[in-house]
């Protein structure tokens, strides 16, 4: 009986043991609480990217130019889910190797005339402008009296307050027909005055008198053309532009454009950095749709 009772103890003082050492086992190391701290936040961050560039992104309105349809403080709800560009680049990148960088067209549809966008302009990296689209691919947009016509056609547009329409501001109201590019479309070089010392841009045959052309074109042979809202020519990436003998060579020479072109404008027509100044955008300049305001919660409405 005794010796029964001492072998039951010792199996008891056994499984204490066996406890004991499964309890050290359970504890965890410093190293390994830091570790699942910094996969957890990685995890978390990662999270956050896919959300802002795929689902939606919250973005601050800084600025009058989309009054009254939109105040400078107000927070937007920008969906991705509609259409977006998702650029493939790093915060501390430069603004310069930004816009070299990927970037991935995503999104459910495609943007349509007289959505408020979130956009974006060469040579200012990833900086957020929120305007209106205008003017779509292959549309003639022009301004006259302070009212919008786009293929001859007018529009009122109610967004825009009257004592916006009047003439005035840094880049002023009215301009004449202009027309967008579009995929496909044939760009030339040619001689503007008949003494052929000059050369500008044509779209079609038709002088473009604006300030660029973001997209490239293409020649049949392979060559690429740039021409860019600062007024630099790239021809193969290379700088031409102080290049007489290279440019004269490229006279006459067709190149077709290789993406659409898209023309946007501030609801604030008198107070506005817009594609009146910056020229039209690409498509991949175009990163979101505006949907509603959520913030501040009294001001709680959609934007159409």
């Amino acid at each position: 009986m005794e010796e029964a009772l001492e072998t039951r103890q010792e199996t008891v003082e056994q499984e204490a043991s066996a406890g004991d050492k499964d309890g050290k086992k359970e504890k965890k190391s410093l190293g390994r609480e830091i570790l699942e701290w910094v996969l957890t936040i990685l995890v978390a961050v990662a999270a956050a990217l896919v959300i802002r560039s795929f689902l939606f992104e919250p973005i601050r309105v800084d600025g009058a130019s989309m009054n009254d349809t939109l105040v400078n403080g107000e927070v937007m709800f920008v969906s991705k889910l509609d259409y977006a560009s998702t650029w493939l680049s790093l915060p501390w990148q430069s603004d310069e190797t930004k816009e070299s960088m990927p970037r991935l067209a995503t999104g459910l549809g495609a943007p349509k005339q007289f959505d408020v966008v979130i956009a974006r302009y060469p040579g200012r990296g990833d900086t957020n402008f929120v305007k209106r689209l205008i003017g779509m691919p292959g549309d003639r947009v022009k301004i006259e009296g302070g009212y919008l016509y786009v293929n001859d056609t007018k529009y009122d547009e109610p967004y825009v307050s009257d004592e916006y329409r009047v003439n005035g501001g840094s880049n002023g109201l009215s301009f004449e027909e202009v027309y967008i590019p579009k995929k496909g479309d044939t760009l030339t070089l040619e001689y503007t005055d008949e003494n052929r010392n000059r050369i500008g841009v044509y779209v079609n045959g038709e002088g473009w008198g604006w300030r660029g052309i973001s997209s490239e074109a293409v020649a049949a042979d392979g060559d690429r053309l740039a021409y860019h809202k600062d007024g630099k020519l790239l021809l193969n990436s290379e700088d031409i532009t102080a290049d007489t003998e290279k440019i004269v060579s490229l006279v006459g020479k067709e190149f077709s454009l290789e993406q659409d072109l898209y023309f946007v404008m501030g609801d604030h027509r008198n107070n506005s950095n817009d594609s009146r100044a910056q020229g039209p955008i690409t498509r991949d300049m175009i990163v979101g749709h505006v949907r509603f305001v959520f913030f501040p919660f009294n001001a709680w409405r959609g934007v159409e």
